[in-house]
């Protein structure tokens, strides 16, 4: 297939790429195609700019967006596989299926994983054949369907109180005591039942939710600032000092920083 023909098509493969047992952590920046990466043994983790480090296990598929920045890194056996994928008509599609989180895990089923393995199998055995257009453009249809149905359209008032106070909570995550009463009353509830929603929710009350936010958040300045001076931003994670941050860090990460920021940006 000629490469100025695929100027023309809603969607195509750019690329491929199956890695067994990833043993040194994969960090991209501004890569210009959408992803879709399956998880075909192991486990891992993938750090992106959500904030949040999330794990990815045996059957997992997670789509991420082009440009942002994340990195995946082992934690046992942990291998995949990659397509790499764009066209005209890619950000129409994802949009309808609202695929505009960096990354977005895509609900495990049988008919996911297969629509993954034609498209993928299909570039594989040929590159240049016009098939894999079809093959991709039905990839992404699969997991949006699934994904969108696994998300109900219509948020209860205790899920809507849960994402905005959640919310609330990353946007003060600077303060070192977050103050909750513009919140609560605006949305006129009390401290008591916003710590239930919180504990229905997440599994987690208020105190705990803050501290899992804050320390992602810690974990994620790590990451994004590198070899840098990140000790510089411990107040925007609501530290009182430097040493409190490297406390904490290594409670919650059962590693040092340096130790963490070596794992992330392992070469």
């Amino acid at each position: 297939m000629k490469k100025n023909y695929e100027k023309i098509l809603p969607t195509y493969i750019c690329d491929i790429q199956e890695i067994n047992n990833l043993s040194k952590v994969m960090f991209m920046n501004n890569f210009p195609h959408h992803q879709f990466i399956l998880c075909t043994s192991g486990t891992g983790k993938i750090c992106t700019e959500n904030n949040i480090e999330q794990t990815v296990s045996k059957g997992d598929i997670v789509f991420i967006n082009s440009s942002i920045l994340f990195s995946l890194r082992q934690q046992e056996n942990f291998s995949i596989k990659r397509i790499a994928f764009n066209g005209n008509f890619v950000t129409n599609y994802l949009q309808y299926f609202d695929f505009n989180p960096a990354v977005v895990f895509v609900p495990k089923s049988n008919e996911v994983f297969n629509a993954f393995n034609i498209a993928y199998d299909g570039y594989m055995h040929d590159k240049d054949d016009i098939q894999n257009s079809v093959n991709m453009y039905n990839l992404i249809g699969v997991c949006g369907e699934s994904y969108v149905s696994s998300n109900p359209a219509l948020l209860t008032p205790e899920d809507f109180i849960a994402e905005s106070g959640f919310d609330f909570i990353k946007q003060n995550i600077s303060s070192i005591n977050i103050d909750f009463s513009p919140y609560l009353k605006l949305h006129k509830i009390s401290i008591t039942e916003l710590n239930d929603i919180f504990i229905s929710r997440y599994g987690k009350n208020i105190n705990e939710l803050i501290y899992f936010y804050r320390m992602e958040f810690a974990k994620y300045a790590v990451f994004k600032v590198g070899n840098t001076h990140y000790e510089r931003y411990y107040n925007q994670c609501g530290f009182k000092s430097p040493e409190e941050f490297y406390s904490e860090f290594k409670k919650y990460a059962n590693m040092t920083v340096e130790e963490y920021l070596n794992l992330v940006w392992a070469k």
